[in-house]
């Protein structure tokens, strides 16, 4: 899958789901569970202790039927590690260019973290295909019209504190897509760490089902 069609399912899923696992098989077991729900875009964070193996894992079991991104990338070395195994998109919390570039020169969608139109608009220009707009809770849906309005190309993701409530407000102000953290904005930590698997799974196909509703 070329990155421009991976742009494009990204746009048509919207939800990314982010998991900061304590160890790679934690992480494992959750997104299989999330990908039982009908989870199509799934964000493994480089906090993840031995992340790359989760997403080698996630990449050969599940091929093209999900978008595979790495996230938490704050250095070249990393973006160049989850590249090899297997990521399709490369996410950071900052806007670094030596990340930028390395997820470009692979072929791999570039979603840096940005907040200010200053911070966009470099990301524009260095070639980002996405911005995560990171974070985005204290500034809020409505946030989103001023920075695009300026920019109408920049294809913004709001990620901390996107919720089954406030995920129709960014939608409506132009959000290409949302990122909701697993343990945290889905609320699942307790689920997981118990194992109950089962809840997991149907928490995935609630949200995924909301979502749906809300296109």
């Amino acid at each position: 899958m070329d990155k421009n069609e991976i742009i494009k399912r990204m746009g048509a899923e919207w939800l990314c789901l982010i998991m900061r696992g304590d160890t790679a098989d934690e992480t494992i077991r959750t997104f299989e569970a999330l990908i039982a729900g009908g989870a199509k875009i799934i964000e493994a964070a480089f906090t993840t202790p031995n992340v790359c193996e989760a997403i080698r894992h996630l990449r050969k079991n599940h091929g093209d039927n999900i978008i595979l991104s790495a996230g938490t990338v704050r250095t070249a070395e990393q973006a160049q590690m989850a590249v090899d195994a297997g990521a399709q998109v490369i996410v950071s919390p900052n806007l670094y260019s030596d990340v930028v570039e390395t997820a470009l020169k692979n072929g791999c969608v570039s979603m840096p973290g940005c907040v200010t139109p200053s911070e966009v608009d470099n990301a524009l220009r260095m070639g980002a295909d996405l911005i995560k707009l990171f974070p985005c809770s204290p500034l809020g849906p409505e946030y989103l019209s001023y920075l695009i309005a300026p920019m109408p190309e920049a294809k913004i993701v709001p990620a901390g504190s996107i919720t089954l409530d406030n995920m129709k407000d960014y939608y409506a102000r132009g959000a290409f897509g949302g990122v909701a953290g697993v343990t945290t904005e889905m609320q699942l930590l307790a689920a997981i760490k118990a194992g109950k698997w089962s809840e997991v799974t149907n928490a995935a196909r609630h949200w995924t089902e909301r979502v749906r509703e809300m296109l």
